[in-house]
């Protein structure tokens, strides 16, 4: 399956819209069924000590508001095109802008994503793969673009909304197969992949 990436429907709904209230409640369902945020803590815990961790597309900003609870010792970065949600603590630093224009990643910095990057071209994802090149570890959870996947994902048609729907149907053709993140990543990394059951990749790069 060729890799496509298209606009979704709730990036371009005003957040009050009640299409987009319904969906980000269908997209937390979602991610809880997915298990990507609970994978995500589990590799920070096997890296021991972390000076700071930057989730990148931080939305609603509860994955780090969630880092934040799992390790109170580490500084949490934020990075999202919106401004900090009220429900985020000000515990969890928050960068508004867009990701490629974040420069924040050293040596010392563990980056995190879910379901985030899919949504960025071939040639975003270049320039992403060089901003992060001093990092201490990649560590992605996104959708695996396969045809199970797709399958699986119209069995909960019933309990999504429309909006839903098409978002996640868009988001598993924009995902990515085997081999795909580290290449266009490139090098530095010591790259792992695996899979989860319900249609989810899992890609971390560690330096050596």
């Amino acid at each position: 399956m060729k890799r496509i990436v298209e606009p979704e429907i709730l990036d371009e709904l005003p957040a009050d819209d009640p299409a987009a209230v319904r969906s980000r409640r269908d997209l937390r369902m979602i991610n809880a069924l997915m298990g990507g945020p609970r994978w995500i803590v589990r590799q920070l815990e096997g890296l021991g000590d972390i000076e700071r961790i930057v989730e990148l597309g931080a939305g609603e900003g509860e994955l780090s508001q969630q880092l934040k609870r799992s390790f109170p010792d580490s500084e949490v970065v934020a990075v999202d095109l919106i401004g900090k949600p009220d429900a985020v603590s000000a515990e969890v630093l928050w960068h508004q802008g867009n990701v490629l224009d974040y420069h924040g990643f050293d040596e010392y910095t563990v980056v995190v994503a879910n379901l985030f990057i899919h949504h960025l071209k071939a040639d975003a994802l270049k320039l992403l793969g060089n901003r992060l090149a001093d990092a201490r570890a990649v560590i992605l959870a996104e959708p695996h673009r396969v045809s199970s996947s797709l399958i699986l994902g119209r069995t909960i048609f019933p309990l999504i909304n429309h909006v839903t729907r098409h978002d996640m149907m868009t988001s598993i053709r924009a995902g990515f197969v085997p081999g795909e993140i580290p290449e266009l990543f490139g090098g530095g990394f010591q790259w792992s992949e695996s899979f989860s059951r319900l249609g989810g990749i899992r890609t971390m790069g560690v330096k050596p």
